[in-house]
């Protein structure tokens, strides 16, 4: 039986493209996206790929994702929480964007754990029982040098000790859960500075969650798999 994984955010960037490589290496992948991207559609044709539709921003719409899955799906082997929102935020000095700090931490922070709590049943009767969501270095209070980015940067830090509790809660079920940084991606995000082209990112992210262990479990990572500093 192929193994299953389930990626949120996955109409572009990042999102669409583990799902293309998991789709290629025979996995079944169930795509989920608040709005399916052309590229994304295109892809359904193939026996092994579901579009799920999925709003992480509205609860509701995360439920009916996961029951949609669940009525499809009896167990999921890898769970990838790649949907989030970088806003541009103005720094402190111009008056905190109040809005922009709110939605930022909906999608970035607690979409995730509402979508594990939504699938925890399927992944409880995975075989992988890996918990994978895409974080940022710039979620790292030790690293940050430079400022700025104010939403973003401590939704992420917000995230990272979500994975941490995750951890601790689910590790003794033999979950594996960790906080995945992709590195500097060429992306609508990233933008057109970034250096490092997104197959190249999600193939090595793909090879270090393939490599995770228990010792990795509530663990800070690099897209190498290397330990970053929280």
């Amino acid at each position: 039986m192929a193994e299953r994984v389930v990626i949120t955010g996955a109409s572009r960037g990042i999102g669409l493209e583990f799902c293309r490589q998991y789709a290629d290496d025979g996995w079944e992948v169930i795509a989920c996206a608040r709005h399916a991207s052309h590229e994304l559609e295109s892809f359904a044709n193939a026996g092994n790929f579901r579009v799920v539709p999925m709003d992480v921003a509205d609860p509701n719409s995360i439920r009916s994702a996961a029951a949609a899955i669940a009525a499809r799906a009896d167990a999921i082997d890898v769970l990838i929480n790649n949907a989030g929102v970088y806003p541009r935020d103005p720094c402190v000095a111009e008056g905190p964007d109040r809005a922009a700090l709110a939605d930022s931490f909906l999608v970035n922070a607690v979409a995730p754990l509402e979508v594990v709590h939504a699938l925890l049943p399927a992944l409880r009767r995975g075989r992988g029982k890996k918990i994978v969501n895409v974080t940022s270095l710039m979620g790292s209070i030790d690293d940050n040098t430079s400022g700025g980015s104010y939403a973003y940067r401590m939704s992420k830090a917000a995230l990272n000790m979500a994975v941490r509790n995750l951890g601790h809660e689910l590790g003794r079920e033999g979950f594996v859960a960790i906080a995945l940084h992709p590195g500097w991606v060429q992306t609508a995000m990233g933008g057109a500075g970034a250096p490092t082209p997104v197959s190249e990112a999600v193939a090595q992210m793909r090879a270090t969650i393939a490599r995770l262990g228990p010792r990795d479990n509530g663990a800070f990572l690099d897209s190498d798999g290397s330990t970053l500093p929280w």
